[in-house]
């Protein structure tokens, strides 16, 4: 018993010493470890410092070099921008093909001929001062015609509108006339009667000539003859002043029926334009009804109305060009045919006339148009086209050369006539200008905004 507790107690003793061996041995090993790990550490860190030293030193270098760096390359890239801004400016320039600097508008040779622009040098000239008048165009009353009814009738047919050509003869209306009808009757009752009346006659010539009849026998034939005779022609000259023709008295017999004794026809005296229509069917018209007019506008009349201050200006005999506004009608070159000995006491005007042709219909009457005549013809120092004088910002110009460009100069005018004026100053006789193209460069002035004196140091 003493021994197996005795050998428990050196099994535990033996266990408690080598527990104690263990864990100094841990110590020892934590110990070493420790050591090492401290100069690892100091090994490190002095690594690090060393490393950092390097970096600071190359961050240093590196600084310095992409400071040189930056600023050549900023010196580099400046001058590449202010050469890039230049070469937009002149590369815009040839693309537009014009700039405007202090020489002025310049354009390209072909910018030129698209423009159409030529020169012309200043010079003295001759002005032609006109008198303005206004007018009105008036049918030829010497081609008018006025249609009316002879006889009264009611109104059948119209065969004629506003607006027909017609020609001299053409049926433009029928009527129904009972006076027509008894014209007619009494034309055929006498062109009967001196039928019978020259059958008598011949009869009792032949019988007085064999000395079979007594003169006053034929004497009485030959008188009644020559009554029928004189009631024949009456009743034939009623029916032509009633505008039966020839041909429709030839064809008129007897055996008509009523409705064609009746039968009037409305023919056109002149052949013309129809201006105005007043029929309707079945309506009456009488003698006294205007019922159609008829015009030859071929020609027509031009009235003007001359103030007093004018009247010494205007002659029969001048020439005047004659233009309506607002219609594409070309001018027409006209003779003052008439001009009236009186002045109106109301308008205090008097009337001048010129007639002129009139074959496209292009002059309608109603139409007003405005007349220039020569009055007076002056002397000018220097005198331009109306063409080559344009108005920029309430400024008149003119455009001369200045080298490769163009300048537009203030110029003053002075008297004008239809084609030309005066130019009082701004510009000499012997100086150079753009006579055509004009308004091409005042449209490139206007739409690229530059000033109205640029180019001629104003």
């Amino acid at each position: 018993m003493k021994n197996m507790e005795a050998t428990h107690q050196m099994k535990a003793t033996t266990i408690s010493w080598t527990a104690v061996v263990a864990i100094f041995a841990l110590a020892m090993l934590l110990a070493l470890a420790g050591a090492g790990c401290d100069n690892q550490t100091a090994q490190e860190h002095q690594t690090e410092e060393s490393t950092a030293c390097s970096d600071h030193d190359d961050a240093a270098e590196g600084d310095h070099d992409a400071q040189e760096a930056d600023d050549h390359e900023g010196h580099d890239h400046a001058a590449e921008g202010s050469h890039a801004a230049e070469e937009p400016d002149d590369h815009e320039g040839h693309d537009h093909g014009d700039h405007a600097d202090e020489a002025g508008l310049s354009l390209s040779e072909r910018d030129r001929r698209d423009a159409g622009i030529e020169l012309a040098t200043a010079g003295p000239g001759h002005l032609e001062l006109n008198t303005r008048l206004l007018g009105e165009v008036c049918v030829n009353e010497e081609r008018l015609a006025h249609v009316v009814p002879p006889i009264p009738g009611v109104v059948r047919e119209v065969r004629a509108r506003i607006g027909d050509e017609v020609r001299v003869g053409e049926i433009l209306a029928v009527l129904a006339s009972r006076e027509l009808a008894e014209a007619r009757s009494q034309y055929l009752g006498a062109r009967g009667r001196r039928e019978l009346a020259e059958i008598a006659h011949d009869r009792e010539k032949e019988i007085w000539e064999r000395g079979l009849l007594a003169e006053q026998d034929y004497l009485d034939a030959k008188q009644a003859l020559l009554e029928a005779d004189i009631e024949f022609q009456a009743a034939e000259q009623t029916l032509h002043a009633l505008g039966v023709t020839e041909d429709e008295l030839a064809d008129l017999t007897g055996g008509h029926d009523a409705g064609a004794l009746t039968r009037y026809e409305l023919r056109a005296p002149i052949a013309g334009t129809v201006i105005e229509l007043h029929l309707v069917l079945g309506e009456t018209v009488g003698e006294d009804s205007d019922v159609l007019t008829l015009a030859d506008l071929s020609t027509v009349w031009v009235d003007f109305d001359i103030p007093q201050a004018d009247l010494d200006s205007i002659r029969e005999g001048q020439t005047m060009t004659i233009s309506a506004s607002g219609i594409d009608v070309p001018e027409a070159i006209a003779v003052v045919d008439f001009v009236s000995p009186v002045v109106d006491e109301e308008t205090r005007t008097a009337l001048a006339r010129v007639e002129m042709p009139n074959a496209g219909r292009h002059w309608r009457p109603g139409l007003f148009v405005t007349a220039s005549v020569a009055s007076e013809e002056l002397e000018a120092s220097v005198m331009i086209p109306r063409d080559a004088v344009q108005s920029i910002e309430g400024e008149t110009v003119v455009f001369v050369p200045e080298g490769d460009a163009f300048e537009s100069v203030p110029v003053v005018l002075g008297r004008s006539d239809r084609t030309h004026v005066e130019i009082e100053a701004g510009l000499g006789a012997g100086e150079r200008y753009v006579v055509e193209g004009a308004f091409a460069l005042k449209a490139e002035v206007v739409t690229s905004g530059l000033d109205t004196h640029a180019g001629h140091g104003h």
